[in-house]
């Protein structure tokens, strides 16, 4: 037992992965903590917040993995954050009262984008197609959903009692309104009701962003970890080792794609709605600016990132329609002045001068 508990530790504190002294794991659990605490102390507008920053870490997560460990630049995340959260809402609305909860639809959102991810992926990876035509052909899939999903506001555009709605967003036609539900979970004859105004739904949150971060450090620091990073740095030589690049391309994926359907079921549930408008240009590059600041080779440094300029947007939005300009600035000074990120540059940094310390 003992034994699996310090191969487990070291997978998660692995050298793939920048945070490995005492002090950094003292400072998460202290972090933690102080989020754990931190609905006390705070509005209901402001819990909101957190749990949406929270639902976009895990999407950050996703390309961190895909783009920063695997050298897949995808420009089409967004597709499978709306994918899953408009399965999740349709399969929602139609079953909710027959199912009294959103077992199901949970389960339809999650493996709607992964479905996705399969069969692009397989057209991409085993087709051949590879660098910025991988980056290009996501973009263009994630555009034709939203050119698809902004013209389906007629009557005739619907799936059950779920009205597609056009640019109004899911089920809002007309005067026949039935919203995407929040989250209602089914758990052994009792149901649990998860709301984006409780703070049941800001635990939620928190605790998949602290699972999925660990998961993905345990799996970037495994085997697996160092086969994507070589095939980061040169995918010929790692198939000419004998492994099977384009269908561990293929795998890792559609981890990325879970991760952005999962973002998206937790965005619909948040405030029960979705336009087409989350598959726009908008919604792609993004995430791509919060993974670049922070630095795309760690995801300590995409959290830290993403939560950083998520809240930053926020707060410009409320001034006027700044925001995007700032953070595409931005993302052009990190570019040319720290191309491997910000706080990845920090602590790279941090460790050379405390090894110079050492000698």
């Amino acid at each position: 037992m003992m034994a699996a508990g310090k191969e487990l530790w070291a997978l998660v504190n692995g050298p793939q992965e920048v945070g490995r002294s005492p002090g950094f794991w003292l400072g998460f659990l202290l972090t933690s903590l102080l989020l754990i605490w931190l609905p006390n102390s705070i509005s209901t507008y402001q819990l909101l917040n957190c749990s949406y920053i929270f639902g976009n870490v895990l999407l950050a997560l996703g390309l961190c993995l895909i783009w920063g460990f695997a050298g897949i630049l995808s420009l089409g995340q967004g597709a499978f954050l709306g994918l899953g959260g408009y399965v999740y809402g349709i399969e929602g609305i139609n079953l909710i009262k027959v199912a009294g909860n959103t077992n199901l639809a949970l389960l339809a959102g999650i493996c709607a984008p992964i479905a996705l991810a399969a069969i692009l992926g397989y057209v991409m990876f085993y087709g051949r197609i590879a660098g910025v035509y991988v980056a290009i052909m996501t973009l263009v899939v994630t555009l034709l959903f939203e050119t698809f999903l902004g013209q389906t506001a007629g009557r005739q555009w619907h799936i059950g009692i779920a009205y597609l709605g056009g640019d109004n967003g899911l089920g809002r036609f007309s005067a026949e309104i039935h919203e995407p539900p929040s989250l209602l979970l089914g758990l052994g004859g009792h149901t649990i009701e998860l709301s984006g105004q409780q703070v049941g739904f800001y635990y939620l949150t928190l605790a998949l962003v602290v699972v999925c971060y660990l998961g993905l450090r345990i799996l970037v620091n495994s085997r697996l970890g160092l086969v994507l990073a070589a095939i980061r740095e040169d995918p010929g030589r790692v198939e000419a080792l004998g492994y099977d690049v384009r269908f561990w391309q293929l795998a890792i994926f559609c981890v990325g794609a879970f991760l952005a359907g999962l973002s998206g079921i937790l965005y619909v549930s948040w405030g029960n709605f979705i336009t087409p408008a989350v598959f726009g240009i908008t919604n792609n590059i993004l995430p791509v600016i919060w993974v670049s600041v922070g630095g795309r080779k760690s995801l300590t440094a995409t959290v830290i990132s993403t939560v950083g300029l998520v809240w930053l947007s926020q707060t410009l939005a409320a001034e006027g329609e700044y925001a995007f300009i700032i953070l595409g600035g931005l993302l052009v000074i990190v570019m040319l002045v720290l191309p491997e990120g910000v706080v990845a540059t920090i602590v790279a940094r941090a460790s050379q001068r405390r090894a110079m310390r050492e000698v």
